[in-house]
């Protein structure tokens, strides 16, 4: 437990100081909280994050493990945070409890969860990193994504920011409103909806299929291509028999 929260400590201090100009520099840290779960009677993590980045990585443990860093102006207890067991699932909640004027809170969570753990993610803004889980659902607001390892299906609503997927066993759904997306190694078939930004999509095994507004598309090795829909941006293909344009 102890390598792999210094593990998750290292890539939380990572992905702070790449958002550091991002978020308001009025907040300050005010105080970090530990929330542990026993795990081995669960199978999914559910989480309800708003402000702040989200670290989640799989390992060989059996509960479930929570670093919370409270970001405020001035400290105060106004903001929800709780970890609790839901029938089979741990239930994550951290936010500012809809009192983000009054008195704004970012929580920047690492956690740590048995390996293979389903994951079913509502997050609002700032970075969110995923390794090592299975069959991944994301409705995200703004902010960068990168996943790899997930050893079921990977489902991502987002509204903005960069998707990096790799490694990936079941099927991709990705509806994305603005932002880069590239995936690599993925073993079955793949949709993507896309607003705007480029497509970037290398050694999949299933079928491609992509709805594009704006950007370029560039699929290399793929059982098949079929794009739906593009506006504008150039489109390269390579390595794939079957192709519908």
């Amino acid at each position: 437990m102890t390598n792999t929260f210094k593990r998750l400590t290292l890539l939380s201090a990572i992905l702070l100081s790449t958002q550091a100009l991002a978020w308001n520099n009025e907040l300050t840290l005010q105080e970090t909280k530990q929330l542990t779960l026993d795990g081995q009677s669960l199978s999914t993590l559910t989480v309800e994050a708003g402000s702040g980045f989200l670290n989640i990585v799989g390992s060989n443990t059996n509960s479930v493990t929570v670093k919370a860093e409270i970001y405020q102006e001035q400290p105060h207890n106004n903001y929800c945070l709780s970890l609790k067991q839901r029938a089979k699932s741990a239930e994550l909640i951290a936010n500012s409890c809809n009192n983000h004027d009054e008195d704004p809170t970012r929580i920047d969570l690492t956690v740590s969860i048995p390996a293979k753990f389903k994951l079913n993610i509502n997050d609002g803004s700032g970075s969110l990193s995923i390794d090592n889980a299975g069959a991944t659902t994301i409705h995200d607001g703004s902010g960068k994504i990168i996943i790899n390892n997930i050893t079921g299906t990977l489902n991502i609503d987002d509204g903005s920011g960069s998707i990096n997927a790799r490694d990936i066993e079941g099927k991709v759904v990705i509806n994305d409103g603005s932002g880069s997306i590239k995936l690599t190694n993925s073993l079955s078939d793949v949709k993507i909806h896309d607003g705007s930004g480029t497509i970037n999509v290398q050694n999949t095994s299933g079928a491609v299929t992509v709805s594009d507004g704006s950007g370029g598309i560039y699929i290399d090795t793929a059982q098949s291509f079929t794009l739906l829909t593009d506006g504008s941006g150039s489109v390269k293909i390579e390595n794939v028999e079957n192709v519908k344009q």
